[in-house]
């Protein structure tokens, strides 16, 4: 008995230190980012999402032992959306999860990196390209 009550003192002060672990969820963010950055224009979308992978993280229970219960359960890609661009042609865009502004268990589009396809190819990767291209995320260009 004394051996379990030892042992779950010691879980509980490790759930406390969460810089003896990474955050599951900050880890997919970074991975996401060194992904991405070897993801270049004219890759078809197989060999990126190939790059990518289809990780998940988040949403269960081992996320308790950095001091909560994590809701918030990502993937690759979070999102995909067919976007009409401003000079009529349709884009294809993969969404990651690489960033995060605010800790409420929500994933925003400003939270998210663009992967623009066009005709089966990456055409450009960020808001930058895609808010120049699609008026409906002009706003996430600027940032």
């Amino acid at each position: 008995m004394k051996v379990r009550i030892a042992i779950a003192t010691l879980l509980v002060a490790a759930a406390g230190c969460s810089t003896l672990f990474m955050d599951p969820l900050e880890q997919f963010r970074a991975d996401n980012k060194q992904n991405l950055a070897k993801v270049a224009a004219g890759m078809t979308r197989m060999e990126v999402e190939a790059v990518m992978g289809n990780a998940r993280a988040g949403g269960g229970l081992p996320e308790v032992a950095f001091g909560r219960v994590q809701y918030l359960a990502v993937r690759n890609p979070m999102r995909i959306e067919n976007v009409m661009a401003s000079d009529g042609s349709e884009l294809v865009v993969l969404f990651y999860y690489t960033d995060v502004r605010t800790r409420d268990d929500k994933v925003t589009d400003d939270e998210l990196t663009p992967v623009a396809l066009r005709d089966g190819k990456v055409a450009g990767i960020g808001y930058g390209f895609l808010g120049r291209r699609a008026p409906k995320y002009a706003q996430y260009a600027q940032q």
